[in-house]
């Protein structure tokens, strides 16, 4: 078009001509060069040619295949549409099949659950067994609640938990007050491993001549006694807990850490949602089991005495009371850390977020001193025979109740009178006394409960020496230290304790009056022998 357009803008014939030639010559030297390239290049563009031949017929066939396929998928969904109904059936089928077969797994391992959890509590791993008895429950209650062949399972497998938490609470006052105190009772020789008490001498240390020393554990929870209420125990919770979770192993032994154990026992619980039923039931037995503690410490002591055919009860012997103290000094200790541990496990889970009240939950130790002492007042009591005691002070003469009795009265001559009965002070008739035999009476087991590991009753009390108020002498020292370990792990003021008071309103108004009176009694006896 250009050259067309440059011929016809010219008006001369001769510019025309000109062009024209020009043009004509451009042209041929063009079809030269194109000839020479073609010449040249002859092989690559037959290829090429060959090439977009063959991509050509590709792409028409594939064109042809497309359309195909177009007419495939609309036949296809004309096709679906007519059946859609049957494929609705068909795909509901499916479903069912997948349920039934689940089904039938969850029923497989439902049969073997009682046999799995008879394992777990045999070989106490009740985490494991806690957490597959409440799935069990959950999947007969839940998904197989409509099955009936697992009726008499579904009843079984209820039972079983509602009776698990009472195994676990049993289990856990266990661990606390016959584990917890198993080492220090080991450490009181046997029989004929050392001399005779009638030939060991007042001075040797009964902690010396009766006691080894404690084993790994009486010895951790012995560390940390007096500390604070609020303190940490020695034993904490670190065996087998991963991010805050307590984990069981079950290719350990799983009362090989008590701390641990105790945190499976409280996890365990709070699984089964006994927990408050647990913590009451633990409070309701604190004393109970503290008396049965001093029972199986009694009966140590008295087995340890080398007396095997005599009673210890008609004999005057107070070191062996002082052993019975100092035993059961040691084992309330450890039992005062595990509640500790146990308190703190029950911190852990209401500060985890669960829905439970603490003030429903917790109790504190300030309450298992408290016990401690009144366990101990009723020990002192039928060791000191405080009853025979201040019923011989009050029929006692009057003369001796005078606590500033001059003594030159009884070498002057004076016509004998008979003395006058006054009333006189009555031990068991003061504020303290009182309280105390109430809170006993309220207290006091009348039968055992909690199996073989449990309770004593009061009465069986096995005495390792003769009763009496001179019995003070030799466990005074002791008592007090002990006392003064209450009072600061209770963060009271010194002194303040009911245990301190009970000791000291014995010795100011029972022992001190039977020194005086007995003073008194051989200066007249010796006064009138002259």
């Amino acid at each position: 078009m250009t050259i067309v357009r440059t011929l016809s803008s010219s008006s001369d014939f001769d510019k025309r001509e000109n062009e024209k030639t020009r043009i004509e010559k451009a042209f041929q030297e063009s079809d030269k060069t194109l000839s020479e390239m073609v010449s040249d290049n002859y092989s690559e563009l037959t290829k090429i040619l060959q090439t977009f031949s063959i991509v050509n017929k590709n792409v028409n066939e594939s064109r042809d295949k497309i359309r195909k396929i177009k007419e495939d998928l609309s036949s296809c969904k004309t096709l679906l549409h007519c059946k859609r109904d049957e494929l609705r059936r068909l795909w509901i089928e499916g479903v069912e099949h997948k349920t039934i077969v689940s089904i039938l797994d969850q029923i497989e391992q439902i049969k073997d659950v009682p046999e799995k959890l008879e394992g777990y509590m045999a070989k106490k791993h009740y985490l494991h067994a806690t957490e597959l008895v409440v799935s069990a429950v959950a999947r007969v209650e839940g998904s197989l609640s409509g099955v009936n062949a697992l009726r008499d399972l579904k009843v079984d497998l209820i039972a079983r938990k509602e009776q698990m938490h009472e195994v676990l609470i049993d289990e856990l006052n266990r661990q606390i007050y016959i584990r917890a105190t198993s080492e220090v009772s080991k450490n009181v020789q046997k029989p004929g491993s050392g001399r005779s008490s009638k030939q060991a001498p007042q001075t040797t240390s009964p902690a010396d001549r009766n006691y080894r020393r404690p084993g790994g554990m009486a010895r951790t929870l012995l560390k940390d006694v007096s500390g604070s209420p609020s303190s940490s125990p020695t034993l904490s919770v670190t065996c087998g807990e991963k991010n805050g979770e307590i984990a069981e192993d079950l290719n350990s032994d799983p009362e090989e850490n008590l701390s641990h154990f105790i945190a499976i026992l409280v996890e365990s619980l709070f699984l089964l949602k006994k927990l408050p039923e647990a913590v009451e039931a633990v409070k309701m037995r604190i004393q109970p089991e503290l008396m049965a503690i001093v029972s199986r410490a009694s009966e140590k002591i008295v087995e340890s005495s080398c007396h095997k055919g005599d009673s210890l009860a008609n004999e005057h012997q107070p070191r062996y009371l002082l052993q019975l103290l100092q035993l059961v000094f040691q084992q309330f200790r450890c039992v005062a850390n595990t509640h500790q541990i146990v308190l703190n496990n029950l911190h852990r889970i209401v500060a985890s977020g669960a829905p439970l009240r603490s003030d429903q939950l917790l109790y504190d130790m300030v309450d298992i001193w408290s016990k401690i002492q009144a366990v101990l007042q009723l020990l002192l009591s039928d060791y000191l025979d405080i009853q025979n005691s201040a019923s011989s002070r009050q029929n006692a003469p009057s003369n001796f109740d005078e606590p500033n009795t001059d003594i030159g009265m009884y070498f002057s001559k004076k016509k004998p009178t008979k003395p006058k009965k006054l009333p006189l002070f009555r031990f068991d008739a003061s504020i303290h006394a009182l309280s105390t035999n109430s809170y006993i009476e309220d207290h006091r087991p009348t039968e055992l409960i909690g199996g073989t590991d449990g309770l004593m009753e009061n009465a069986k009390h096995q005495f390792v020496c003769k009763p009496g108020a001179h019995n003070i002498t030799a466990i005074f020292t002791t008592l007090e230290s002990f006392i003064k370990e209450i009072e600061t792990a209770m963060a009271c003021a010194p002194g303040s304790s009911s245990l301190q008071a009970f000791v000291t309103e014995f010795v100011k108004n029972i022992f001190l009056y039977q020194v005086h009176y007995n003073v008194s009694s051989s200066i007249s006896s010796a006064t009138k022998g002259n």
